[in-house]
């Protein structure tokens, strides 16, 4: 734990530093939403609940151990018991992950261990929930089976084969390359038996929940859904399965119903940005600016759309719309692109400091992210000055294009949303730091410095699950070190400035309650907790 950060108080301080910290840590919440979150990761679930405080809202989930862990699925018949015991009468809204009711979570979603009988049977009970209280939205978002199968010791040895099979078979039936057919026959050889029927099973009966879901949201059970997709590339089994999906959503009129995303981590938040939008019937206008306009139309990692389609979807599916270039908007969206060309990164990086510096309403979404998820160090390093960090919106850059660009968009739209209605000043701007931070340490110091020395203490070829002693080494590292990064990044860039929230100023003073550890068996991703503490200046 940290001990507060900030020199000698007085009991008089102390006392009202204690009642300020209350104040924002005690949030008197208007009303509830429910999520059952992909899994038990801190992405699904505690951004969320983390970017949902902003706007003074209670975002609650079931029991933690009924997420389940890594490859231990999580229990959907628990968590629909503790969905029909719910008192509904200030619940808004019902944000659910389809992966997590039926299979049990999005790596459980990769295997076929749960029949497409079982797997309907759990989505009839989330509809009983619908039909027994109408005016509750039910908004749900579901994967489309990535490319590749779970990076596990067991699958270490031929996922990517499955996954270059998979990607090389419709190369050929698409595009007729007769190149194709022999590197798959090598390819089916070294893969074990089984393993490509059980992979291929797996997602025709993913694919067949999915157009449940759509005949659901046709017959108004469901109010939104988001179908998201998993890490993928540009060729694979998943695009057939993705135009069938668009083709049946079309035939439907269910456009402004159905959104299709990339990614599928961040759409719990992405959800819950709609979900408190629509509440209000608010629209936030977007403009975007990148740092390299012919990028638009490239592809990024592990993505199956392009950079500019993948954006817009997001943009509408989260209830915010983008505007043109001389269109009047509420706030600006800097997307850092991957591959940027240095001239117009340059222009890009002026703009964006002058925005900034100016005070303008500026969100950041850096997808220029390094082989090993890293944020680029130039544009942090240019948001670090002149405490540019603490003027922003929102900030993500991690894992992939559409999990940052997913994270960036809700909190922008929420905090702003919080600005325009009765949410307690105090509460709002504290909380809206708290996930700036969190961002920075997570997406930046994490990635950058913590996790390669984390990798570093890793038996070769156990990266993908550790255990034991293994494991509690790297657990006590990631905590130590991630804790360093954090204590130095909040004395630098926040400990004693101040900030306005309504008409009084207050500064920051130190951090609580903070800790670090790793949610799964691998040091992929960190889970941090942390609160500001705040006096009134």
């Amino acid at each position: 734990m940290i001990r507060p950060i900030g020199g000698t108080l007085t009991s008089r301080m102390k006392g009202l530093l204690s009642l300020l910290f209350l104040l924002v840590t005690a949030v008197a919440f208007g009303n509830r939403i429910l999520l059952v979150p992909l899994d038990s990761r801190p992405a699904p679930g505690q951004f969320a609940q983390m970017i949902g405080r902003i706007d003074g809202v209670d975002v609650r989930m079931p029991p933690f151990e009924s997420l389940g862990r890594f490859t231990t699925p999580g229990n959907p018949d628990r968590i629909l018991d503790w969905l029909e015991n719910q008192d509904m009468s200030d619940v808004t809204s019902i944000i659910a992950s389809t992966d997590m009711i039926c299979y049990g979570g999005l790596i459980a979603s990769r295997i076929y261990d749960v029949s497409s009988v079982v797997a309907a049977r759990r989505i009839n009970r989330l509809m009983d929930i619908k039909r027994k209280y109408p005016k509750t939205k039910l908004y749900l978002f579901s994967s489309t089976m990535r490319l590749a199968p779970t990076a596990t010791l067991k699958a270490s040895k031929f996922r990517l084969k499955i996954a270059r099979y998979e990607e090389l078979k419709d190369i050929a039936n698409r595009t007729g390359d007769i190149k194709a057919r022999p590197e798959m026959i090598t390819l089916h050889k070294k893969i074990p038996v089984g393993e490509i029927e059980q992979y291929e099973l797996t997602r025709q009966r993913n694919h067949k929940l999915q157009k449940l879901l759509v005949q659901l949201t046709k017959d108004s059970l469901v109010d939104f859904l988001v179908i998201g997709q998993d890490d993928a590339r540009p060729y694979g089994p998943h695009v057939a399965e993705t135009l069938d999906l668009r083709q049946l959503v079309r035939q439907n009129g269910l456009n402004w119903k159905v959104y299709f995303c990339e990614g599928v981590d961040q759409h719990s938040i992405i959800l819950l940005s709609r979900a408190l939008l629509k509440e209000v019937d608010w629209t936030p206008r977007v403009r975007v600016v990148y740092s390299d306009e012919s990028a638009r139309s490239t592809y990024a990692n592990y993505e199956s759309r392009k950079i500019d389609e993948s954006l817009s979807e997001q943009l509408l599916a989260s209830g915010a719309r983008p505007v043109g270039k001389n269109g009047e908007y509420d706030y600006t969206l800097y997307l850092n692109t991957p591959n940027r060309r240095e001239s117009t990164f340059k222009k890009f990086l002026e703009n964006l400091k002058s925005d900034l510096d100016k005070g303008e309403p500026t969100a950041v979404a850096d997808i220029n992210l390094g082989n090993d998820g890293t944020a680029d160090p130039e544009l942090f390093q240019a948001l670090w000055e002149q405490d540019r960090l603490t003027k922003l919106l929102s900030y993500a850059g991690w894992n992939t294009a559409g999990n940052t660009i997913g994270t960036s968009i809700p909190a922008a739209n929420i905090y702003l949303l919080a600005k325009r209605t009765d949410v307690d000043p105090l509460v709002r701007e504290v909380a809206q730091r708290e996930f700036l931070i969190h961002r920075f340490i997570n997406d930046y110091a994490y990635h950058k410095f913590t996790r390669p020395s984390a990798y570093a203490l890793i038996e070769p070829g156990h990266h993908e699950e550790i255990y034991g002693d293994e494991w509690d080494e790297v657990n006590t590292y990631v905590s130590r070190d991630l804790l360093k990064h954090l204590r130095v990044f909040f004395d630098q860039g926040f400990l004693g400035k101040t900030f306005t929230a309504g008409d009084r100023n207050y500064q920051f003073t130190g951090l609580t309650d903070a800790k670090v550890w790793l949610p799964w068996p691998r040091p992929y991703e960190a889970r941090l907790e942390f609160h500001i503490q705040v006096r009134q200046d």
